[in-house]
């Protein structure tokens, strides 16, 4: 009976070292897993760098160096005394020489050193590699997205690119989370899994968090916006569009035409809204209307009125939606209003500001051509009044309406207007609302790698070019020849009566800026000389 024992004792002890053994095996499989693609990433990030131009610092692409820079982040928090005011300028007083009272940091070239340092600095008063990011790209830097801690991603000029930045864990990604929320008195938890907000610089944010985010973490997405206004003069030069469109859209602005601008994600609708502002005569009350402030119109202070609107509380209560605004905004005298996008209920009062005393209003919505625009108002129109007659609708957006733009962004990271559509003033015998086609990109599909293709008038209008003259805006009629060759000289003179030297919020020096960052500016746009600088 005891040698029996013994066998069984000595069997599952056996059992037991396969298991041991066993397990130890498959953690040093996942290890190596781990290793090999953490080594596919970087060697991928590194040739997204190369061709973007992106330079990500070495301590992110070295997983010793990242070890050394948490040691020592690590320690120098846990020795931060909460009740000082931490600045920019006391951490770079005082990180320099605490970093270099570590053994590992004896033989570290300074450049090494100084990446440490912006790496505590970020995580102590920044949003951690967020900002990190936010410093690297700069001004061409579109979106963040962080889709759990492991993957950081950006757009990035229009182009989507994969970075080598990631949190610790998702404890780390939460502080960051609820940093960033705090700034717009705003928080999340699990009854609460969503939730949009704006940073102090004006980005916009959205978070998801477990439940709801089911890929094993929270997951965050900024729009950034650029400190510096995009000109009209730089989406055609960027080949956004040709000189006759723009001369046309700047010539709709001015005749006080509505517009509807539709396209997807990242398309450039904001930057287009906040372009053709700058044609808005500066005695006209602008009011602006947005769920989370994005645009910065290209005109004075004194001409614009900007509201936002707000999400219910903890309990419920509290919301301020877009349609609420947009009735508060009516009776508040505006003689234009842009809303920033709409998305429900609040087509229904935009339609009716249009048709109702408010010309040369504008919006946004989601669509992937202008046909689908309509479509879209309409169905948008339906949810909010279920028992409107279809008819009855399609009436109002044929008055309502006189300009579709489609804005789209190509996989090479290009934006286009690919349409500008004139709302006919009549139903076609199948109910449909009749759209006349006036310009519209022509892609060459030979090299599809590249966004390649030109910009060609298709007919002529007529409602708006009626509604121009009715506001005493005149356009030359030969941009519609399709033979007419436009001058950029024919169109600077347009350009020239509205220079952008009066816009509210932006720096008063911003010319010199892209001076700096062009000196070819001058040359390519010389009516830029006459605008009034700060001296």
């Amino acid at each position: 009976m005891r040698n029996l024992r013994l066998l069984i004792a000595e069997e599952e002890q056996k059992q037991e070292i396969k298991k041991q053994s066993f397990a130890f095996n498959e953690t040093e499989e996942k290890d190596e897993i781990s290793e090999k693609i953490n080594r596919e990433k970087i060697e991928s990030v590194k040739k997204k760098s190369k061709e973007t131009g992106l330079i990500f610092p070495k301590i992110y692409l070295d997983e010793k160096l990242m070890e050394i820079a948490y040691e020592i982040n690590d320690t120098f928090m846990i020795n931060l005394k909460s009740d000082k005011i931490i600045t920019r300028d006391s951490l770079d007083e005082v990180l320099p020489e605490f970093i270099l009272s570590f053994k590992q940091t004896n033989n570290l070239p300074k450049d090494i050193l100084d990446e440490i340092k912006e790496f505590i600095i970020n995580n102590v008063i920044g949003y951690g590699p967020i900002s990190a990011l936010f410093d690297i790209a700069k001004d061409g830097l579109n979106d963040v997205i962080v889709n759990t801690k492991d993957y950081i991603d950006i757009i990035y000029k229009g182009k989507t690119v994969q970075t080598p930045f990631t949190f610790r864990s998702e404890e780390e990604l939460r502080k960051v989370i609820d940093k960033m929320l705090a700034e717009n008195n705003r928080k999340i938890d699990e009854a609460h899994p969503i939730m949009s907000s704006k940073l102090k610089d004006g980005s916009r944010v959205e978070v998801q968090i477990p439940p709801i985010a089911a890929n094993d973490g929270s997951c965050v997405t900024i729009r950034k916006f650029n400190d510096l206004p995009l000109l009209l003069e730089f989406l055609i030069e960027s080949g956004q569009m040709d000189y006759k469109m723009a001369y046309f859209l700047l010539k709709v602005a001015k005749g006080k035409c509505n517009i509807i601008v539709s396209g997807g994600t990242s398309s450039g609708k904001t930057t287009f809204l906040n372009a053709v502002t700058r044609f808005i005569d500066e005695n006209e009350q602008l009011m602006v209307i947005e769920d989370t402030k994005e645009m910065k119109p290209q005109m004075p202070c004194h001409s614009i009125r900007q509201y936002e609107s707000r999400m219910a509380n903890e309990e419920g209560k509290g919301a301020i939606p877009l349609e609420f605004l947009l009735r508060s905004a009516l009776r508040s005298s505006p003689r234009r209003i842009i809303v920033g996008e709409c998305r429900g209920a609040e087509i229904v009062v935009m339609l009716n500001a249009m048709n109702t005393g408010h010309p040369g209003s504008m919006t946004t919505v989601h669509a992937d051509n202008t046909k689908e625009a309509l479509v879209r108002i309409e169905n948008m129109y339906l949810e909010a009044r279920p028992s409107a007659n279809i008819n009855f609708i399609r009436a109002q957006i044929v008055s309502a309406v006189d300009i579709i733009l489609q804005l789209v962004r190509f996989p090479d990271g290009t934006r286009k207007v690919i349409t500008v559509s004139e709302v006919e003033r009549r139903i076609e015998d199948n109910a449909v609302i009749s759209l006349n086609n006036i310009f519209e990109f022509k892609r060459d599909t030979s090299d599809m790698s590249r966004t390649k293709g030109s910009f060609e008038v298709i007919s002529t209008p007529s409602r708006t070019v009626q509604q121009m003259n009715m506001f005493g805006v005149d356009i030359d009629m030969a941009i519609f020849n399709k033979e007419f060759e436009m001058s950029k000289s024919m169109l600077i003179d347009e350009l020239e009566k509205d220079l952008p030297d009066k816009m509210c919020g932006w720096q008063d020096e911003f010319i010199d800026i892209f001076l700096h960052q062009d000196p070819q500016i001058f040359h390519k746009w010389p009516h830029f000389q006459k605008i009034n600088r700060m001296d």
